[in-house]
């Protein structure tokens, strides 16, 4: 399997996730500055804003894995800024991490889980249903991701592919910390919008990514499923 964004947040506790359940994972990430979980078959690092970003990363599979049976689709990132203030370039740069390096991801990626059979987990967020004020680019990409994940449940079904999202709301991160630098302001907002009272760790994402990115799924597919301590509900 291949999980993108693999050396921080969600995408390095989804890799170390499937590593514990046996699993062979190629990890990839942008940059070498931040470590991948022990236990991956391999690593490449890729720019996903690259045109030939999906294309390596194929190569890569085929190169490490054999094949490839699972993608986790977990890079990407808040883009802060309001509609009438964002000018073209800003919402390129954004969109082109958030939505169109996973098109890319999944056109090259194709012809290897069609052969496989295989699943495919995209990571997409709350804001793609609840958007946040202030966020307009970062909602743009994240809610293109739920449609491209049903678009691609239809599309792929007939070879038995199957496609889902997961929107996670608030989840710790280095980027999330920075804009809740401390205990209180986190408990603050908690209190204000997350029934659950609290952030997730991002290892609280990982068991629905398990069950979507595996062969257990066996009948679960265009689906965008919420893992936000009810957070859709307080907004």
């Amino acid at each position: 399997m291949l999980v993108t964004g693999a050396s921080g947040g969600l995408g390095a506790a989804i890799a170390a996730g499937f590593v514990a359940e046996g699993a062979r994972v190629l990890a990839a990430s942008r940059t070498d500055e931040y470590p991948v979980p022990d236990g991956v078959a391999g690593r490449v690092l890729a720019d996903l804003g690259a045109p030939e970003a999906g294309e390596t990363l194929a190569a890569a599979a085929r190169e490490t894995l054999g094949g490839l049976d699972t993608l986790v689709a977990a890079a990407g990132g808040a883009v802060k800024g309001r509609v009438d203030e964002l000018p073209d370039e800003v919402w390129d740069a954004g969109l082109e991490v958030n939505l169109r390096s996973a098109i890319r991801l999944v056109r090259a990626t194709a012809p290897l889980l069609r052969t496989s059979g295989g699943r495919v987990v995209l990571l997409s967020a709350l804001s793609a249903s609840e958007p946040r004020g202030g966020h307009a680019v970062s909602n743009v990409g994240k809610a293109g991701l739920a449609a491209l994940g049903k678009t691609l449940s239809r599309e792929l079904a007939t070879d038995g592919v199957l496609v889902n999202c997961v929107a996670p709301g608030r989840i710790r991160s280095r980027q999330l910390d920075r804009n809740f630098p401390s205990e209180e302001a986190r408990a603050e907002f908690a209190a204000a919008h997350i029934p659950l009272g609290r952030f997730a760790g991002p290892e609280e994402i990982v068991p629905v990514t398990l069950l979507l990115g595996s062969p257990a799924n066996t009948y679960i597919t265009g689906q965008t499923v919420g893992v936000d301590g009810g957070m859709a509900w307080g907004i």
